[in-house]
């Protein structure tokens, strides 16, 4: 029987219409997986574009404002204190907009940091919950910020009463269900499947004089970036016909981009900023092989799936969900953690000495994705782990 589904996130200000948003195109396949078994799905529930404040007055405002805020942000605790404050307060106005709304049967609920929202809207309207479980939230926090916050016992318990209250759980990886069931009284029903995005536009690979290694993702902290210009310095002194390309944007762009200016192989390593999916499949198509040197142990590893799916050869971080994903040396290969720098220029000169063995890895990684995680496949997945 068709339910009225409600996808949610618990983010006040989430903007539904940012092409590059990684999470709203994850969001957005679940919403065509239910609406493909003939269920109402409602994911946007305001239904209108984000309204931008206008700019002349933000510059006023910003003038005003920034010099205090720089002066806070001296004090990370304190600030981050201020701003999860007022960040909880907007959930709990979401949360009253939303149970204003006609009752939905089903609450799929893409879990973030201090969202209660989902319980108790399935509470309000005898709803079922389904939660999508992306990251403990006491440590993305953390990794984000650096501190935590006078909020944080309810930090740790808006994740404890979402995920004991769920009806079903759906986690990545073996490691993630794991790690929550030492930590909580988990009753519902729990299912394992990563977040993938499927792409089915095809991307046919050129091959080429030089070797041309990627990197596609946002410029974040732990997916060790700087590590990955380290690494290539040293290889380029090896192999001049090395080139690296750096597709994305994030908050160590700034870093990455002073350590690529003074680097000696700076004539060889290209940042690109964010691109349109032209340009991006024009970037797939050259590059010899790609990788993610770096994760935290939790997260699907989004783009490693766009580089299985497009065949290139990948060299991965060994991260607890990873390495629950793919296999070494049949799907990609991985950089150790005891010695990353050596790990990834080790696995750099095997992908760069052994052609046969790079584009049989590639294949092996990408008939895998074929098999497992198509959109039909996937979307039968989604609503078996969800509905």
């Amino acid at each position: 029987m068709p339910k009225r589904v409600l996808i949610l996130i618990g983010i006040p200000n989430f903007n539904y219409h940012n092409p590059k948003s990684a999470v709203l195109s994850y969001l957005k396949q679940i919403e065509q997986a239910f609406e493909a078994e003939g269920h109402e799905v409602v994911l946007d529930f305001r239904n209108k574009p984000n309204v931008n404040e206008d700019h002349s007055v933000a510059i006023k405002k910003k003038s005003v404002s920034q010099h205090i805020k720089d002066i806070v942000k001296l004090w990370p605790w304190f600030y981050h204190s201020l701003v999860m404050t007022k960040y909880l307060k907007s959930q709990n106005e979401l949360y009253e907009e939303l149970a204003t709304l006609e009752p939905f049967d089903l609450i799929v609920e893409f879990h973030t940091v201090g969202s209660t929202i989902g319980v108790r809207l399935s509470e309000l309207w005898s709803a079922s919950l389904s939660v999508i479980f992306d990251s403990p939230v006491d440590e993305q926090f953390i990794e984000m910020y650096g501190t935590k916050t006078w909020n944080w016992n309810s930090i740790i318990e808006s994740e404890k009463k979402t995920l004991q209250s769920a009806d079903k759980i759906m986690y990545y990886s073996r490691p993630c269900q794991k790690y929550i069931e030492k930590k909580y009284d988990i009753k519902g029903q729990v299912n394992i499947l990563p977040c993938v995005l499927t792409k089915e536009n095809h991307v046919e690979r050129v091959s080429s004089d030089l070797f041309y290694i990627g990197f596609i993702g946002s410029f974040l902290s732990w997916h060790k970036l700087d590590l990955l210009v380290q690494a290539f310095e040293e290889f380029y002194r090896r192999h001049n016909d090395a080139r690296l390309i750096l597709v994305g944007y994030g908050e160590e762009w700034n870093k990455i981009k002073k350590m690529v200016s003074s680097s000696d192989a700076s004539s060889a390593i290209e940042m690109t900023g964010f691109v349109n999916e032209e340009e991006l499949n024009h970037y797939k198509s050259i590059f010899t092989i790609a990788t993610m040197p770096g994760s935290n142990w939790y997260g699907s590893p989004l783009k490693l799936f766009e580089y299985a799916q497009a065949s290139i050869p990948f060299i991965s971080p060994v991260s607890d969900t990873v390495s629950d994903i793919f296999e070494p040396n049949k799907h990609c290969l991985f950089v150790e953690r005891e010695d990353e720098k050596g790990s990834l220029l080790d696995a750099l000169e095997t992908m760069y000495s052994k052609g046969e063995k790079r584009e049989l890895m590639g294949k092996s990684a990408n008939q895998m994705v074929k098999d497992n995680y198509n959109k039909k496949t996937y979307q039968e997945k989604l609503i078996n782990c969800l509905a």
